[in-house]
């Protein structure tokens, strides 16, 4: 029942809506554009070693919980010296062919309770268990990637998700805090108004579609607030 009703609220969100070039919306709003900025080095993908992999393998949570293939993060870790070796194999072979195998696609679905009346649908969320095969070389490619990024720059100010060190809690409060300070007249109501809006948008998803719609919402509740004060 519960995939059904994932499935369904899915299609039910993308037909019949119409298109968008979300991505120059997006960066459009974006404080700065970083595609502007060159960069003297180009990134091409280096091949793995067998300590770099053994060294993901053991920064992993252990975790009991595992994906499809019944091998979870805590087995993985617990036999990562029999396994370092053909996992660096078969991650350099994904790195040479470009090509990400079907199977780490794989992933079990599982509704999560939110809150309120446990029958409602609505009040779940879906979370996938991948396999543990696939969060190391994720995790590889991730290390890769972020390195680069870091040493040329490339990350904008702005960019709070999947950064060490850094959450939604700063986004939120760099959010707050400029409206606060660009709205000293704001009234409790509507700073209330404004994370309820935050909040819809936690609940409701991060897709592109749902950033844009909550964010042009806020947008226009400060207007209205720089007009009224």
């Amino acid at each position: 029942m519960f995939n059904n009703y994932f499935a369904f609220k899915e299609n039910e969100d993308t037909k019949l809506k119409p298109k968008r070039n979300l991505r120059n919306e997006i960066k459009t709003k974006c404080y700065h554009n970083q595609s502007e900025k060159l960069h003297s080095s180009s990134f091409v993908f280096k091949m793995f070693s067998t300590k770099v992999i053994y060294s993901i393998i053991k920064s992993i949570k252990s975790k009991n919980t595992y994906g499809y293939d019944d091998i979870s993060t805590k087995i993985l870790k617990i036999s990562s010296n029999y396994i370092t070796s053909p996992l660096t194999h078969i991650c350099n072979k994904i790195i040479l062919s470009g090509s990400f195998p079907d199977r780490l696609k794989f992933s079990i679905v599982k509704p999560v309770h939110k809150k309120g009346d446990r029958t409602n649908y609505n009040n779940y969320r879906p979370i996938s268990l991948l396999t543990s095969f696939s969060k190391v070389f994720e995790k590889a490619i991730h290390n890769r990637l972020t390195e680069y990024l870091l040493n040329y720059k490339i990350f904008s100010e702005s960019q709070y998700g999947f950064r060490k060190g850094l959450s939604t809690e700063n986004a939120i409060f760099t959010l707050i805090n400029e409206i606060l300070n660009n709205n000293p007249q704001a009234n409790y109501k509507n700073k209330r108004e404004i994370v309820d809006l935050l909040k819809k948008a936690v609940d409701n998803g991060n897709n592109e579609e749902n950033i844009i719609k909550h964010g042009e919402n806020i947008e226009n509740m400060i207007g209205r607030n720089r007009v009224y004060n």
